[in-house]
């Protein structure tokens, strides 16, 4: 974690307050934490920063991100694709925020939220466990409508639970709207995906 600049922080705990006087403002509440706050604040060349033994949920979804995430033979733990672990990557970074400096960070958390709730889903479908994976599934999508490989994930367990309908349902509705917004098509992958769920008509043979 990178530390909070302390005229950064002063500024949004006093935004009507002279620069200098916020500055004395942030000093003084530091202050006031006593022992007891140097355990979850501590200083840090550059600013200040939570202590490593304050649980973040933030902190702990990088965590398991990066477990999610690296490249390996072996299937990731229970906790990182239980529901609370998908619940870590389901709500937005300080949504009722909107300055500039927060813009970055926003973002590079959108990435790897989604890329996590995909690892999860796939995971989950593994196991079998596919409502859950569904789930996960649909939280990718409700961060990004428009990724593919988050459609694929779930259209995927619509196919593994043998759901014909909603896996064609839920590419109809993505192709609709990828075309109407972007004015793209599926790829080819997740096309072929449910090619083969598409009635056939067979041809009689005149007798």
């Amino acid at each position: 974690a990178r530390p909070a600049d302390r005229g950064t922080l002063a500024s949004q705990l006093w935004p009507d307050a002279l620069d200098a006087r916020a500055a004395s403002s942030l000093r003084s509440a530091i202050a006031r934490l006593g022992d007891g706050g140097r355990e979850i604040v501590g200083s840090a060349p550059g600013g200040l920063m939570l202590n490593d033994a304050v649980a973040v949920d933030l902190r702990t979804a990088r965590g398991t991100a990066a477990r999610l995430l690296e490249p390996r033979q072996e299937e990731p733990d229970d906790a990182d694709i239980s529901p609370a672990a998908v619940a870590l990557f389901s709500a937005d970074l300080l949504p009722d925020w909107f300055d500039a400096w927060l813009e970055p960070a926003a973002e590079e958390w959108r990435h790897l939220r989604v890329n996590a709730l995909e690892a999860q889903s796939q995971a989950l479908l593994t196991r079998s466990r596919l409502h859950e994976a569904a789930s996960a599934a649909r939280r990718a999508i409700d961060v990004d409508p428009l990724r593919e490989t988050a459609q694929r994930c779930l259209i995927a367990v619509h196919v593994a639970a043998g759901n014909r309908s909603d896996a064609l349902r839920a590419y109809e509705i993505y192709r609709t709207r990828l075309e109407r917004e972007v004015g793209l098509e599926p790829t080819e992958m997740l096309t072929d995906l449910v090619s083969a769920l598409r009635p056939r008509v067979s041809a009689r043979r005149g007798g």
